[in-house]
């Protein structure tokens, strides 16, 4: 057990150098302030789109994963969310590119843009600055600048609901703007239930990660609102409580992933399942949930089953990612660890460019 008090305030700061709490605090009044920033964009694109294409990665990426989600119901054309250097073939001057990234210099992200100008894409950019804001200035293309000074993965708001507010102004899909309403009102509602001022008896954020202690999360999800959820748990739990972390979703682990729940069980007993829940699933899925539950609970330290709050999809997504936020920042807490570096991921960049340079001088 962790010698942390969550319910300390003084450590608790102590430990958060950089102030992470106040910003996963300051998440609704951030998702208000994309929205506006989205609304007053100006730009100029035919609505005649036969694909959307959102170029992202890590932080910047799951934006793009999280609208693709939201929207699969309701696009009538496809939504690609690219990870990597080289866009598909089908990409052409009929395809709208989102090129998101939060300090504008990501390498991947910098190469679809380049690769979408050429062949003619309208490209619409969500930065901060840096070499994808020059880009985009040197052509002419619109950008939806967003405050700096954030990490990425705590600038969720900006880099998701301008994607969202774009295609809306663009009438590929209806008016959100009830939904926006609902989920930030939800969100103001969870900042208060989950804040470091509310005590732990009281608190569902703090009971879980004073669950998660010294275990390795397992985090499932299913197709729609808890998969993209169960992505940001997992990757929360990597860059803010800096342990290892997995995350798979119904129906496809019952493919695969149920049968390795069997042996290594001197293991598998200091590994946690936190199975995320929304009142949307299907009744196959809530049967595969409950058997699938039944036959490898005994294989953990223990199982929690966390439910989505909201009527849209989109309040009932932003509900259950940000307890994930803020159960990933109490886990830290308890770790004894500052949330906000992620100097594994520094150091591999400065080690990229490195190469780079040493490859350009040869």
């Amino acid at each position: 057990m962790s010698a942390v008090d969550l319910d300390d305030l003084k450590a608790i700061e102590e430990i958060d150098e950089d102030g992470m709490l106040k910003v996963i605090e300051d998440f609704p009044l951030q998702c208000q302030e994309a929205v506006d920033l989205a609304r007053c964009l100006s730009f100029d694109i035919p609505s005649d789109m036969r694909s959307i294409v959102v170029l992202g990665m890590g932080g910047s990426g799951i934006g793009g994963d999280i609208v693709k989600v939201l929207l699969e119901d309701e696009l009538r054309i496809p939504l690609l969310v690219n990870k990597g250097y080289l866009l598909p073939r089908f990409v052409d001057d009929k395809t709208l590119c989102l090129a998101v990234s939060y300090s504008g210099n990501t390498e991947e992200t910098l190469s679809g843009f380049d690769q979408a100008v050429e062949r003619g894409c309208p490209v619409i950019s969500i930065t901060t600055g840096g070499l994808l804001e020059n880009k985009a200035e040197e052509r002419g293309l619109p950008i939806v600048k967003i405050p700096k000074g954030l990490q990425p993965r705590a600038a969720l708001g900006y880099l998701s609901l301008p994607i969202l507010v774009v295609l809306e102004r663009m009438a590929l899909i209806g008016d959100k703007d009830q939904d926006i309403q609902e989920t930030l009102a939800i969100l103001d509602e969870r900042a208060r239930n989950f804040s470091l001022h509310k005590p732990l008896n009281q608190n569902e954020a703090k009971r879980l990660a004073n669950c998660l202690c010294g275990k390795v999360p397992v985090v499932y999800g299913s197709d729609g609102p808890t998969a993209v959820a169960a992505l940001r748990w997992k990757c929360q739990f990597n860059e803010n409580s800096k342990v290892p972390a997995f995350w798979n979703v119904f129906p496809e682990l019952n493919h695969n992933e149920t049968v390795g729940w069997e042996l290594l069980r001197d293991i598998t007993g200091h590994f946690l399942l936190l199975l995320l829940r929304d009142a949307e699933e299907s009744e196959r899925v809530k049967k595969r949930v409950k058997i699938t539950r039944s036959l490898i609970e005994d294989h953990f330290s223990g199982v929690r089953e966390v439910w989505s709050e909201g009527k849209s999809r989109l309040a009932r997504t932003f509900s259950l990612i940000y307890l994930g936020d803020f159960v990933s920042f109490y886990l830290a807490a308890l770790n004894g660890v500052n949330p906000s570096p992620v100097e594994r991921i520094s150091v591999l960049k400065r080690r990229l460019s490195e190469g780079v340079r040493m490859n350009g001088s040869g």
